[in-house]
């Protein structure tokens, strides 16, 4: 765990924005119309479409990492988002007729990608104001690989708090527990490591 995470959060979800503007664009513009046939229309965004997904997804996962404590709120906007885009693919790919309108298919994109919006601009702002105990970790882990001060026991005891408050808030989240403990034994581990490497520090 880095700043060279943070990094590639960034990017991904640049690369999100850039195909929902795409999209957005073609709709606006009158690229994708809402009288060609439905399976010529998923031709057109299947694609992107696919991209979206994949994008969504991996933004999730950061996200689960730098606002663990969002995790809930977090999982329904993105379940939300996969229901909108597979409402998007079903009603373009059931059976009828080809020359039947796709209005309301474009609706259900359209839908998709406000919420998409809404939830790139959740993950700017999680970008720049990650969990505590994520942000003194990164800060750590900055302060090794430069010439900043050393790392002080003052902030080993703030981040040893961090994680037990955070280890105990785990267990009161039962329908979330395997996933948070994933996150907090990485959290847990970064913490060791920061210790151990103080310890040897003060030894020299």
């Amino acid at each position: 765990m880095g700043l060279e995470m943070l990094d590639r959060f960034e990017g991904r979800i640049n690369e999100l924005d850039s195909v929902v503007r795409g999209l957005a664009i073609d709709i606006t513009t009158g690229t994708v119309v809402d009288r060609i046939p439905q399976k010529k229309l998923w031709k057109k965004t299947g694609g992107r479409i696919k991209v979206v997904r994949e994008l969504v997804k991996e933004l999730w996962e950061y996200l689960s990492i730098l606002k663990p404590e969002k995790v809930p709120s977090i999982q329904r906007r993105v379940t939300s988002i996969f229901e909108r885009l597979d409402l998007f693919k079903e009603s373009l790919l059931q059976n009828g007729s080809e020359e039947g309108s796709a209005k309301a298919s474009i609706n259900e994109l359209r839908k998709a990608l406000e919420e998409i919006a809404e939830f790139t601009s959740l993950c700017r702002s999680i970008l720049d104001d990650p969990s505590e105990i994520i942000q003194t970790i990164l800060e750590l882990r900055a302060n090794q690989q430069t010439n900043r001060p050393p790392i002080t026991p003052t902030k080993m005891i703030r981040l040893g708090n961090l994680v037990k408050n955070a280890r105990d808030s785990n267990g009161e989240i039962a329908d979330l527990v395997t996933l948070l403990h994933g996150k907090l034994t990485e959290v847990k581990e970064e913490y060791d490591e920061l210790y151990f490497s103080l310890s040897r520090n003060k030894e020299g």
